[in-house]
């Protein structure tokens, strides 16, 4: 038995329970045809993966197979070399869950070197920040799919760099997996910031953001064009809270409509008279960063099209 997330009213609360059991049955079923045997990988197999990755890496980091796919190509092809017989997404799952549970894995003899290259800054295009996490949402309620998966994955990556790029017209393959990769960073609450994030009174960032106004009537000349925080609703419910850096070409994003396409179905049809946005600017609000007032929104209101907040990959690994 694993725990899964409440369910929430609604076609999208449901969807949500499925994506939560759809997760917890593969992180049970985790199973594959490995060297001949269905079962786990053994310590000596995630040997030979983390082997594999120290042979063709030339010094890069372990997430650096998330964004440059000719690096996880060399990846998957050198494990196959060297015996291993299992489909690429799961020889990256593998690598991941030996970084992401060092200690454990050091008592094995198993290790991975430091990185000594310098990997880019993970970074979105602000104007589409709310593309790519739509579609990585889209993905996580169909599949149960984590962001990592969805970058591993050949099928999935296809998918999302697809979609995404419908609507990011221009951005790179590459800026677009950086821009998931930064949406998997900012939706997870470090240890040392949870006590503070759970402090925050949410009646004052209520009271600085602007009177709620629709997508239908908004005018983006009219909102900051300076960095802060968005909320999108649909009269109940949250749809969409998060930081940017410019507030303005992300309003006039939202107001085409557009981004809602890649999202609606048959249960729900996006009505822009009917979803309002609200904005407040600054880096800070009453002295505390933007980035730790947007995670307890995110965490308390579950808008329907954000990431869930996650623990960091520290306290994942103590809880292994």
């Amino acid at each position: 038995m694993k725990p899964v997330r409440r369910g929430r009213f609604g076609g999208f609360g449901l969807l949500g329970t499925v994506a939560e059991a759809l997760r917890a049955r593969e992180a049970t079923t985790e199973a594959c045809v490995v060297s001949g045997q269905t079962s786990k990988f053994s310590y000596p197999e995630d040997a030979v993966v983390v082997r594999a990755f120290e042979d063709v890496r030339q010094g890069a980091a372990i997430d650096a197979l998330l964004w440059n796919r000719e690096l996880a190509e060399a990846f998957y092809q050198q494990c196959k070399e060297l015996g291993l017989k299992a489909p690429d997404a799961l020889l990256g799952r593998r690598l991941m869950t030996v970084r992401k549970n060092i200690r454990r894995y050091e008592k094995h003899g198993i290790s991975i070197s430091p990185a000594t290259k310098k990997e880019p800054h993970f970074s979105i295009v602000p104007q589409y920040a709310h593309v790519i996490e739509f579609v990585l949402m889209k993905l996580r309620y169909r599949y149960g799919a984590s962001i990592d998966d969805i970058l591993l994955d050949r099928n999935l990556g296809e998918i999302f760099e697809t979609q995404a790029s419908s609507l990011a017209a221009g951005v790179s393959s590459m800026d677009l997996r950086l821009g998931a990769l930064y949406i998997r960073k900012t939706r997870t609450v470090k240890k040392r910031d949870r006590s503070k994030i759970n402090s925050l009174d949410v009646g004052v960032i209520d009271r600085a953001l602007t009177a709620p106004i629709s997508l239908a009537r908004v005018k983006p000349e009219q909102t900051p064009e300076a960095a802060g925080l968005l909320e999108v609703r649909e009269q109940d419910r949250y749809l969409y809270i998060s930081r940017n850096k410019l507030l303005r070409p992300a309003v006039e994003q939202f107001r085409t409509g557009k981004a809602f396409d890649l999202v609606a179905n048959g249960f729900w049809t996006p009505d822009l008279e009917n979803i309002t946005v609200q904005v407040v600017a600054g880096s800070k609000v009453d002295g505390v960063g933007i980035g730790l007032w947007e995670r307890r929104l995110i965490h308390d209101r579950e808008p329907v099209f954000n990431w869930p907040i996650q623990q960091d990959d520290e306290e994942q690994e103590e809880a292994a």
